[in-house]
């Protein structure tokens, strides 16, 4: 490493904040040896700093010498509470030669991280299993005991050990890892394989290495917050929020030279929706109207370029537009990485087409293409959500509740029918008289016993009874007399005449 120097050694002694934890290869205590050096991590505790120091720092607009990560959380996002929580910086991972790229320093940061949250030895107080490290002997104190002249140089026996193992040694409550770097892609993609996440990336790059400062965060597992499960960032996720967006509106100017690979890298876009996050409870970010975003005329307009009838010129300035939503995740459009990445260079990074294709290596005849598809898929989402916004504006007509009835159909019927009989009995009044005058008795009994029932089926049989006739209401001989009268008199005119 360009830093390193042979006073390394001495500087880590005389700082108490740094630790050194070491990957070993497989010990056999049975020989005296030293075992296989896998890999090193120097680690620096930092933290726990008072609000007051915190306030102090922003007004005076200077941050303390120590404390790297959250002095510089503090003055990015004005917070002043940051600063009160205890972490580690990991400052340099460094792995034996003869074993790179075999996977041991993303084993060592997984060990560290789960050593740090209480996976491999407890973090209670209250554990006696584990020995706590005695305190060093002070200066004052060895020099009370023997003086420099008195001092004979010799092998001692009574050292401590020079590795603790961790299920020995009590962790630190920590709420978060951190590590500061020169952003390189291979170097970034290292700490984002391990679950960091960045809160700030220097505008301007370094005078010695022309790399841009970037730090990550990962926030551990610790009862002090109360966060949603589901999201690993915990406490940490509205603040790479936040910078997700400042970065994405820094590309245009300060990053615009940054290859589109370690920006894409950097912004870390979720590219692949499913209908299940469009229609869930993720759902509660995406674009759901187009007022105030984009004009009839704007949707026109990219109708028009996704049909072919206009040059991209026209829509360049929705590109824009919807490249922001885009990776703001406001779109939850399915695009593969190589129109994702094309979307970046031309509406956040604002590059030509003839730095994309040096860039990416393709024809602009490729690049047309695939800004083509892209369109072509938001528009069509993007409409999809102006045809909602139409059919809710129409009236509906309210929506009738059918309930059951108390009384099923059947009691009902039989209720009915009874209420109709009760009412034809009770408008039926006969008289007796009239119906004795329909009695079959004496002289007509004994003949209808002697009659003899024909073919028809009918009998006739001669009675004695006289039926009375009822005559209608209202019906008056003298009225039918003066009518004949009349009509007489009318022909005897007539004749007369």
């Amino acid at each position: 490493h360009y830093k390193n120097s042979p006073n390394d050694l001495q500087l880590l002694s005389d700082a108490p904040a740094h630790h050194l934890f070491v990957l070993l290869g497989p010990v056999d205590e049975s020989k005296n040896q030293l075992p296989d050096i896998l890999c090193v991590v120097q680690v620096c505790l930092e933290g726990q700093i008072s609000q007051k120091s915190a306030i102090k720092s922003l007004r005076d607009g200077h941050s303390p010498h120590g404390d790297q990560i959250p002095w510089k959380f503090c003055e990015q996002f004005r917070n002043l509470v940051f600063p009160t929580y205890s972490g580690a910086r990991i400052v340099r991972i460094a792995v034996h030669p003869n074993a790179m790229k075999m996977g041991y320093g993303s084993a060592a940061v997984e060990l560290l991280t789960r050593y740090f949250e209480g996976q491999l030895a407890s973090i209670s107080e209250g554990d006696d299993e584990l020995d706590v490290e005695a305190p060093p002997v002070g200066v004052t104190e060895a020099a009370e005991k023997v003086s420099l002249l008195e001092e004979q140089i010799k092998p001692r026996t009574n050292l401590p050990p020079l590795l603790v193992p961790l299920r020995d040694r009590r962790p630190e409550r920590l709420h978060y890892l951190g590590v500061s770097f020169g952003l390189t892609l291979d170097l970034f993609r290292f700490w984002r394989k391990q679950k960091f996440a960045p809160f700030y990336i220097s505008q301007i790059p370094s005078a010695v290495t022309g790399e841009h400062t970037c730090m990550l965060l990962k926030p551990l597992s610790n009862d002090d917050f109360e966060v949603n499960e589901s999201d690993e960032l915990g406490f940490f996720a509205p603040f790479y929020k936040d910078f997700r967006i400042r970065f994405s509106k820094l590309l245009s100017d300060k990053f615009k030279k940054m290859d589109y690979k370690l920006a894409m890298s950097v912004l870390n876009p979720k590219i692949n929706f499913t209908e299940v996050d469009s229609s869930g409870s993720s759902a509660n970010g995406f674009l759901k109207k187009l007022d105030g975003v984009f004009s009839p005329y704007d949707m026109e307009r990219l109708r028009a370029y996704t049909d072919n009838l206009v040059d991209f010129n026209l829509v360049y300035d929705l590109c824009k537009t919807l490249a922001h939503h885009y990776f703001q995740e406001k779109l939850p459009v399915t695009l593969s990485y190589v129109q994702a990445s094309v979307l970046l260079c031309l509406g956040l990074q604002e590059s030509d087409f003839s730095s994309i294709e040096r860039q990416m290596q393709l024809e602009r005849g490729q690049i047309h293409s695939l800004l083509l598809k892209v369109a072509k898929k938001l528009y069509k989402y993007l409409n999809g959500l102006a045809t909602k916004e139409i059919e809710s504006a129409f009236p509906r007509l309210k929506e009738r509740v059918l309930e059951p009835h108390n009384v099923s159909v059947d009691e009902d019927l039989r209720e009915a029918a009874k209420e109709v009989e009760e009412q034809m009995r009770a408008k039926i009044e006969l008289d007796p008289e009239l119906l004795e005058q329909f009695a079959i008795g004496g002289k007509e009994a004994e003949a209808l016993e002697m009659s003899k029932i024909s073919s028809s089926g009918i009998i006739s049989i001669e009675t004695t009874k006289s039926y009375t006739k009822v005559k209608p209401s209202g019906f008056d001989k003298s009225a039918k007399k003066r009518g004949n009268d009349k009509q007489s008199s009318r022909s005897n005119k007539k004749r007369r005449s």
